[in-house]
């Protein structure tokens, strides 16, 4: 996934803002899910959710406003209550960022649930061996 640095995601220093990394990272994923035939609206619509448990990000160069970054997403951990997204933030050749973010599936009472298997399926495909 590619986007552009938003003037509103930098601060007064013409950076963007560690907290944006948060907010294309969860982009990614929400696109990730959907290459793979998953839309994150149905498993909301379905009662479920993948609640964010921990976030990690290691930052490595900053980002400037209307740079234009890239966002590998890799699921990396799967199992029926546990995901792992694995991200890498580039501009071209630079290494930007590496992080990662771990996903409980939860219900609307925010109770931990087993991932409905017909969606897990999907997901696990074309996973790293």
């Amino acid at each position: 996934m590619k986007l552009r640095v938003r003037f509103a995601e930098t601060d007064q220093m013409g950076i963007a803002h560690h907290s944006a990394y948060v907010v294309w990272l969860e982009a990614a994923r929400v696109e990730w899910l959907r290459d793979r035939g998953v839309s994150y609206r149905e498993l909301e619509d379905e009662g479920v959710s993948l609640a964010v448990s921990q976030v990690s990000i290691d930052y490595r160069r900053s980002l400037c406003f209307d740079d234009e970054v890239t966002i590998d997403t890799t699921l990396s951990v799967a199992k029926s209550r546990r995901f792992r997204y694995d991200y890498r933030l580039t501009r071209g050749d630079d290494l930007i960022a590496l992080a990662s973010t771990l996903h409980t599936p939860m219900d609307r009472t925010g109770r931990a649930i087993r991932f409905p298997q017909k969606w897990f399926d999907r997901l696990v495909d074309d996973m790293p061996s």
